[in-house]
């Protein structure tokens, strides 16, 4: 096959939208301008919304453990473990393209890449400075729902946590509503206390919020004695139980300071606030010296190891049309930076949970070891027991 010209690849996004394609591979879900739904290739709950698709744009992103996104060509590729061309002849092939036509395709596409690239830009920083000022607004976290609630998970707080505060009453949204005029806005289906996480990006700015819903209970109606969990929270129209955690602003390559330090020689990241603090907090018990080392939570796995360069088949796992399920490449796409490692570390210790998946863990432990090597730096990998993250291993103890 022959070099396709930009204007032919416009030509075959334009009649293949990314909705019939995508929708041809997982449930979505609509939720704002976008579309949300598990994502094809590294799976999810049907009420998961790791995967999103924007019409408007013609394209698509997984946000967890893939960490890349991009138009409908690529989609075929992650999803169909194919190439560019096969890809291309998958959605119809190339069809000619006469020279006035081309000239119409050019400038729109131009058009539309500004347009996107100017709104995208705007509604990033609106968000991030939204978010701020609820991070601003947000109480140190120690003695408060947040801290109580670590504290019955066995977790001790360090005297100085700047990346974790207090909100005593949050909003949760979740779809959408219509207004008596037909206008849809968010729904508001949930407000209470949130534990909340700074996610720190490479520029050192901030960049979002990790946030967790929490709930107390009275135990004993005779002896009242508070006890603190995570929020159950339902879809007040399937009545499904969601996620009490979101993460909201920009976290790629970003992470959330569970304990700071600016030239730090040991490193420890894990996916997970509550996973670092137990590795934080038997190290602390265990009287470990921790003067020269940083904590870090990084979200997702998908934050924690980086954008893979290619996507393979799941040994085991099939999707439901009998194909295997997709999922990140052990190596590293070294083209995205991932986390911003401080020169200063010559031992970096990366932790993943046993209660993951352990393919989809494995691979993301091994891209993450790849891509932060350095001469003279030790990286070590701490997996949890099967069935088990840090924090089961802590309360055992």
């Amino acid at each position: 096959m022959a070099l396709i010209s930009e204007d032919e690849l416009d030509e075959i996004r334009a009649r293949n939208p990314i909705f019939d394609i995508a929708s041809g591979y997982t449930k979505l879900r609509r939720s704002g301008g976008k579309l949300l739904g598990p994502c094809p290739m590294c799976g999810g709950k049907v009420s998961s919304g790791r995967f999103e698709v924007f019409e408007k744009d013609n394209s698509w992103a997984c946000y967890a453990y893939c960490n890349t996104g991009g138009d409908v060509i690529s989609l075929v590729q992650q999803v169909e473990g194919c190439d560019f061309r096969a890809a291309i002849e998958k959605l119809g092939g190339r069809t000619a393209i006469d020279a006035a036509r081309a000239k119409e395709l050019f400038e729109e596409r131009e058009r539309k890449r500004l347009a996107r690239e100017k709104t995208s830009a705007d509604y990033r920083e609106a968000e991030r400075k939204r978010l701020f000022r609820t991070w601003r607004s947000a109480l140190p976290i120690h003695a408060t729902t947040a801290s109580f609630y670590l504290e019955a998970r066995g977790l001790a707080l360090p005297d100085h946590c700047p990346g974790l505060r207090y909100l005593p009453s949050m909003a949760y949204w979740h779809g959408e509503q219509l207004d008596e005029h037909g206008r849809k806005s968010p729904r508001q289906i949930h407000k209470g206390p949130a534990m909340c996480g700074a996610f720190i990006r490479p520029d050192g700015k901030f960049g979002g919020l990790h946030l967790t819903w929490l709930a107390t209970h009275e135990s004993n109606e005779l002896h009242p004695l508070l006890t603190f969990s995570k929020a159950e929270i339902l879809d007040p129209d399937s009545g499904e139980v969601l996620n009490s955690k979101k993460m909201r602003g920009s976290k790629t390559g970003a992470y959330i300071a569970i304990v700071m330090h600016d030239a730090p020689r040991r490193l420890v990241i894990g996916e997970g606030i509550e996973t670092v603090l137990s590795v934080w907090t038997a190290m602390h018990q265990a009287g470990r010296p921790l003067d020269d080392m940083a904590f870090w939570a990084a979200g997702d796995l998908g934050n924690l190891a980086g954008r893979a360069n290619k996507t393979i088949n799941h040994p085991t796992l099939k999707r439901p049309n009998g194909q295997p399920q997709k999922v990140p490449d052990r190596f590293p796409d070294l083209d995205d930076p991932g986390l911003s490692i401080p020169e200063s570390v010559d031992e970096l210790i990366l932790l993943g949970d046993g209660d993951s998946e352990p393919v989809l863990t494995e691979y993301a432990m091994e891209r993450a070891a790849r891509r932060y090597a350095r001469e003279g730096r030790v990286i070590r990998i701490a997996f949890a027991p099967a069935g088990l993250d840090f924090n089961d291993l802590l309360r055992a103890a």
